[in-house]
């Protein structure tokens, strides 16, 4: 965006006369940091003393200024595993529920109560996964077109394997409850329909 600094600064209430920012570019990008030190030096004694620093950094830092973006970002996340959590413990509860004269069968036909237990917890398991390898998949995607705008952004592998680590355990916590209520469902009431 260009405007002109007089008109800008003719309109403000306060701090008139005075600029936040400067940008230089360096003809030789090996001479940058040689040419932030001088400007550092120049205005060292001044009234308004500057400290220069690379684009990369002032993007952080105007990032980091809207507060602490660490704790914000895990307390989102932590809020989105617990609804996460719960909208899978729900839905294999219904499974479960739905299917009790089909796991009765099983059972009938000599399937014991922990593999009743494995059958359960292996489908939980295989949602989760494909549903996190979707959204890690979306991630990669979207993460070089953020990247245009927010510089340094990555998507590193190791968020790649934490995400699927994730899913297995948000699976395993979820399915506990319904996975042992189909273990212990009672043949004569789950296909009486009780």
């Amino acid at each position: 965006m260009f405007a002109n600094f007089f008109y800008i600064d003719e309109a403000r209430a306060n701090n008139k006369g005075t600029v936040g920012h400067f940008y230089a570019i360096a003809s030789d990008p090996q001479q940058a940091g040689a040419v932030s030190d001088a400007i550092d030096r120049a205005f060292a004694n001044s009234a308004s003393p500057t400290h220069t620093v690379s684009f990369r950094e002032l993007s952080q830092q105007s990032m980091q200024s809207l507060g602490d973006l660490n704790f914000a970002i895990r307390s989102i996340l932590s809020a989105v595993l617990v609804a996460l959590m719960f909208a899978s413990a729900t839905m294999m509860m219904q499974t479960v529920r739905e299917r009790a004269p089909e796991l009765a069968v099983l059972k009938t036909l000599g399937f014991n109560d922990a593999t009743v237990f494995l059958l359960i917890a292996t489908e939980s398991v295989i949602v989760c996964i494909a549903a996190s390898l979707v959204g890690l998949a979306l991630a990669w995607i979207a993460f070089p077109l953020a990247a245009k705008y927010i510089p340094g952004l990555s998507m590193p592998m190791v968020v790649v394997a934490f995400g699927i680590l994730g899913a297995v355990l948000v699976a395993l916590i979820s399915v506990s409850v319904p996975a042992a209520r189909a273990a212990r469902l009672n043949i004569v009431d789950a296909l009486a329909g009780r």
